[in-house]
C-alpha cells in the first residue's frame, strides 16, 4: 500500500481490502499498559509528598508494638492523618516495599549446598550423619528446654546429645568438636535444616576445617531429615509422655541414661532387630582400623547405676555430681557437661 499512497487515497484502499483504518494506523506500543502510576500524594492542605515518604509513613505504623495491619488498616491509618490515598494505592506501595503481612523475605542462602537426595542413603557408620533441635518441657520450670542431637545413619548410634535452655551455634561447634576428636571423619556428610545455629559461619567454616560436608534441607521440607525427626519421635513417645521433669538437670540425667539404653540395648527394626551398637561393632571390626576402632563407651557420669549413689550439688556456679560415701573423689562437671553426652 505504501507504494500507491502517493497516487490513491489510504482510505480507499483500505475500503478495497476490506481492513479497517484502525488496524492499519495501530502501532504496538512497549512498556506497561495503562497510565503510569502517580509518583506524588496529596495531603489535606493541599501539598504534594513523595510516595517514598508515604512507604516511610508505612513503615513507622508498621513499627509499632503489637501492630500486623494489612493495607486496608493501614490506609485508614494514612488517611486519619491527613493524606489524601486510597486502599489501592496502599496496597500497591506496601506491595512494592515487601511490606505486605504475606510477604516473603527471601533468605540469603549463597553458599549453601542442599540436599540432591530425598532421603540419606544407609551407608556405612560415620560416613552420613544428622542433626536436629528438639523442644522437651521442664513442668518445674514451666517452659521448654532445647535438646540438640547428633544421630549417625548407618548404625543410628546417637553420637552425642545436648540438653539446654537455649542452642548457639557456640554450643553446636562445641558439640561437634566433641564428637570429631572421638571418630574418624574422613568422607562424612551431615544434614541439618536452616536453623540460625546450622547455618552460622561459625559452625560452617568449623566442619570445612575438619574435612566435614554439611548439606540443608529445603525449606519446610522436615521429611528430607527423616531419621532424626524419626528419633525425635521416639523420645516424645518414651520420654515425653512418662515423665514430668522438676529440674532441667533431672531431664539431662534421665535422657544420658536414655542414650545408654538407646544404644546399646534397644532393638532397631530397620537394622535387622539388632542394636546400634551391635552394628557399630560389626562394622568396624571388619575394617582395618585407622583411629579408634570402636566408639567410646558412654562416660560413667551418663549412666549411674543408680540414682541413689550419686547427689547433685551446686557450688561456685557449677554443677557437682559426688558419689555418696566418698567425698575426697567428687568430680566438679560444668553445666554444659553434665547435661550432655557424647
Amino acid at each position: 500500500m505504501k507504494f500507491f499512497e502517493s497516487k490513491i487515497k489510504v482510505s480507499r484502499m483500505l475500503s478495497w481490502t476490506g481492513n479497517a483504518r484502525s488496524s492499519y494506523y495501530y502501532r504496538c506500543k512497549t512498556g506497561k499498559r495503562g497510565r503510569r502510576p502517580s509518583t506524588h500524594t496529596g495531603t489535606r492542605d493541599g501539598n504534594l509528598v513523595l510516595n517514598t515518604s508515604i512507604v516511610i509513613a508505612i513503615k513507622f505504623i508498621l513499627g509499632l508494638e503489637f501492630v500486623d495491619y494489612g493495607y486496608q488498616k493501614v490506609g485508614f491509618y494514612l488517611r486519619r492523618d491527613g493524606f489524601w490515598i486510597n486502599d489501592k494505592k496502599v496496597y500497591r506501595l506496601m506491595t512494592e516495599s515487601s511490606l505486605l503481612c504475606n510477604s516473603k523475605i527471601a533468605a540469603k542462602s549463597q553458599g549453601r549446598r542442599y540436599v540432591q537426595y530425598y532421603t540419606q542413603p544407609q551407608e556405612a557408620p560415620l560416613k552420613q550423619i544428622c542433626m536436629d533441635i528438639k523442644y522437651l518441657y521442664i513442668h518445674g520450670a514451666g517452659r521448654n528446654a532445647l535438646m540438640l542431637t547428633v544421630l549417625d545413619v548407618g548404625s543410628r548410634m546417637n553420637l552425642g546429645q545436648l540438653l539446654s535452655w537455649s542452642i548457639r551455634k557456640h554450643q553446636v561447634k562445641w558439640l561437634l568438636g566433641k564428637i570429631l576428636e572421638q571418630h574418624q571423619v574422613e568422607g562424612m556428610t551431615i544434614r541439618t535444616d536452616n536453623g540460625a545455629q546450622f547455618v552460622a559461619h561459625l559452625v560452617q567454616e568449623f566442619l570445612v576445617e575438619n574435612q566435614v560436608s554439611q548439606e540443608f534441607t529445603h525449606v519446610a521440607t522436615p521429611e528430607e531429615n527423616a531419621f532424626i525427626e524419626a528419633y525425635h519421635s521416639l523420645i516424645e513417645r518414651v520420654i515425653e509422655r512418662r515423665y514430668e521433669f522438676e529440674s532441667i538437670y533431672e531431664a539431662g540425667m534421665v535422657l544420658n541414661r536414655w542414650k545408654n539404653f538407646y544404644n546399646e540395648d534397644r532393638l532397631h527394626s530397620g537394622l535387622g532387630k539388632k542394636t546400634p551398637r551391635q552394628v557399630w561393632d560389626e562394622h568396624f571390626s571388619s575394617v582395618e582400623p585407622v583411629g579408634p576402632p570402636i566408639a567410646v563407651k558412654p562416660e560413667e557420669k551418663s549412666r549411674p547405676a543408680s540414682a541413689a549413689l550419686y547427689s547433685l550439688d551446686f557450688f561456685g556456679g557449677e554443677a557437682i555430681l559426688a558419689q555418696k560415701g566418698e567425698p575426697e573423689s567428687k568430680k566438679r562437671l560444668t553445666n554444659i557437661e553434665l547435661l550432655s553426652s557424647y
